[in-house]
């Protein structure tokens, strides 16, 4: 798939899940940042969800921690509201879309699993020549109510291969 198209496929998913388009991503170094917030019972408030979209042409693992990070922290700084915590959480997806992973990238995604209050950083690296999606596959102990969450989550928003699962599912329903 060519990141053009990709793009424009990932639009129209934001677009579905009720994300909007933020002109923050510059400040940053993101190509594209989404967000959406809603109340969750399930997550005791306002959850502020934010996808932060960038494409790299050569990833390392040094580069896509530091990524994540940047993503994270603008994410922090932009969003408003109650307190992290008491009534709020926050979720940022930073992802990473790379022509094709490296050992390494693959390796340091696979172990990189930040901890932060009442928040979370739960970055992926889409691989454009095979469409698949990788992150962190464990649950660390202190994720344990929202790790499964985050996976579906991520893999749902940003891989092509969930887009072409739910569009089978639409014509299996339609006929």
């Amino acid at each position: 798939m060519q990141i053009e198209n990709y793009l424009v496929l990932l639009k129209q998913w934001m677009a579905y899940y009720r994300f909007e388009e933020l002109k923050i991503h510059k400040e940053a170094g993101a190509d594209h940042v989404f967000k959406n917030s809603e109340v969750k019972p399930s997550k005791f408030g306002r959850v502020d969800t934010y996808c932060c979209i960038k494409y790299f042409n050569e990833i390392t693992p040094d580069k896509m921690i530091a990524f994540s990070t940047n993503m994270f922290n603008l994410a922090s700084r932009h969003r408003d509201g109650l307190p992290l915590g008491f009534g709020a959480m926050l979720q940022v997806f930073p992802v990473i879309i790379t022509d094709k992973i490296s050992n390494e990238v693959y390796q340091a995604i696979l172990n990189y699993c930040p901890k932060h209050f009442a928040a979370a950083e739960f970055p992926s690296v889409l691989d454009l020549s095979t469409g698949f999606l990788y992150y962190y596959k464990n649950t660390p102990i202190w994720g344990y109510a929202y790790y499964d969450g985050y996976r579906r989550d991520s893999y749902n928003y940003f891989c092509p291969k969930a887009w072409n699962e739910f569009n089978e599912k639409l014509k299996m329903k339609s006929l």
